[in-house]
């Protein structure tokens, strides 16, 4: 999803391709921007192992929590323009894989494979653009990413 979402943001935002196909350099930090504009991951929950104050509302032990990782990357407390996708954002915190004891174990190797992949399709298709259409999303609770997205070469 990951790679996917990569690809139709960058589509969706022609002057940040533009950006980074003049400057190769910055595909570690498109992927991290990208993880935060628009992660593979919609939401993560947590079950609480001891009473504390979420946002002023009193919670419980053995209580769900459901958090909502595209809120928290969009959060104006913490990014200045969230809702901009910028590929030179600095710094580029996310919630994207998680964190602290939860951390997504895969998070390298997702990074990696991304940054690989999505390089290579924008050189192997200079001339990529989304055909018109509609995109298709996966019907998924947790996840978030495209099930089918028409480009023209």
């Amino acid at each position: 999803d990951l790679i996917g979402n990569g690809v139709l943001t960058l589509l969706q935002h022609p002057e940040q391709l533009k950006a980074l196909k003049a400057n190769p350099a910055l595909i570690g930090k498109a992927v991290e921007e990208i993880l935060r504009y628009a992660p593979p991951v919609g939401q993560t929950a947590r079950i609480l192992d001891r009473d504390l104050t979420v946002g002023g509302c009193p919670m419980k032990k053995a209580q769900v929590i459901v958090t909502s990782l595209p809120a928290a990357n969009r959060d104006p407390a913490v990014y200045g323009d969230p809702h901009r996708f910028d590929i030179t954002r600095e710094p580029v915190p996310h919630m994207s894989f998680g964190g602290g004891a939860h951390i997504c174990i895969g998070a390298p190797l997702a990074r990696l494979e991304a940054q690989v992949a999505l390089a290579k399709i924008f050189e192997r298709y200079p001339n990529l653009n989304l055909a018109p259409g509609e995109i298709k999303w996966k019907a998924t609770p947790f996840f978030h990413g495209v099930e089918a997205l028409r480009v023209e070469v």
